[in-house]
């Protein structure tokens, strides 16, 4: 159950927004194997005038760039990781996105460093979280 935040510049249409958080939601679903309806994004639309970026950087041309931040449980794989990398820049730019226009970032930490509600175990117990991705479904909070 990772917490994605989409910021993208104010000029981009409403639709394409909605686009852009079900490609990252996508993405995420296929490269970490989690639950489709383990969703939680929040989108902000910001003015184009708030971001710095330097539209060279390791070589790439970047325009109307996309920041993605994603905080997930620790455990998964380097080799995960990548595929999921590769999931949504594939599904952003079906939905519109140039992958140099990507800028994506991973947080990690641990299953007792969130709190879902009272439905939510708060326990800090890792053990279920061990287990579940010894048997292939990755970590979980």
């Amino acid at each position: 159950m990772p917490l994605v935040r989409i910021d993208l510049p104010d000029t981009t249409p409403v639709e394409l927004r909605r686009a852009i958080g079900d490609a990252v939601h996508d993405g995420l679903v296929e490269g970490l194997q989690m639950p489709p309806q383990d969703r939680f994004q929040i989108l902000r639309a910001l003015p184009a005038e708030d971001f710095s970026f330097d539209p060279h950087f390791m070589g790439g041309t970047r325009r109307d760039v996309v920041f993605l931040q994603v905080l997930m449980v620790r455990g998964y794989s380097t080799e995960v990781k990548r595929a999921t990398f590769a999931a949504i820049a594939t599904r952003l730019e079906a939905a519109g996105v140039r992958p140099d226009d990507v800028f994506l970032a991973v947080t990690e930490n641990g299953g007792e460093d969130w709190y879902v509600g009272r439905s939510g175990d708060d326990s800090g117990d890792d053990s279920q979280d061990d287990a579940d991705h010894d048997a292939g479904g990755g970590p979980t909070p």
